[in-house]
């Protein structure tokens, strides 16, 4: 497999400029970013949300861990991870594990953690394990013009240290 199709006309049509990297396989967000020599807090992962029948793309520095109660506490709606199984049917040329963090390339609702958008530049999953996009600034923040921005996430083991907390 290679970058996801829905991902490359996405960018295409927001004429977005961007750089391929590929890595050897990986499992996780972070070996990913081990393995490609990026720093985990420029790894933009991608966490699917739901609230009822409607999900929503959660996009956090691969550092950090999602905190549901900082999203509900600022979107003031309960929310729950979505499951594998219903990430399959979300992004159908993705393999599992592997979602690219461009939710409005899928027809969802994305909220960004504010810290991705003051980078000077993103690293995102291209829809394979063995494939990332780079994206300088300029491009990402034009992707994220839409999105909800708040701080979602801290570092793993450090939810004391949020401002919801």
């Amino acid at each position: 497999m290679s970058v996801s199709s829905a991902v490359t006309d996405y960018l295409s049509q927001k004429d977005v400029n961007y750089e391929v990297l590929e890595h050897a396989i990986t499992g996780s967000s972070l070996a990913t970013a081990r393995e490609a020599n990026v720093p985990a807090e420029k790894l933009a992962k991608a966490v699917v949300v739901k609230r009822g029948n409607e999900y929503s793309m959660c996009v956090i520095p691969a550092s950090n861990q999602l905190v549901l109660e900082w999203l509900k506490y600022g979107r003031q709606h309960e929310y729950e991870i979505a499951s594998e199984d219903e990430l399959s049917g979300l992004f159908p040329d993705c393999e599992e594990g592997a979602i690219p963090s461009l939710g409005e390339a899928f027809k969802m609702d994305v909220i960004i953690d504010n810290a991705l958008l003051e980078l000077k530049d993103v690293y995102i999953e291209g829809g394979d394990h063995s494939h990332l996009l780079h994206i300088g600034h300029r491009d990402f923040s034009k992707l994220m013009a839409d999105a909800w921005t708040a701080q979602i996430s801290c570092l793993k083991g450090d939810r004391n240290e949020g401002r919801y907390s």
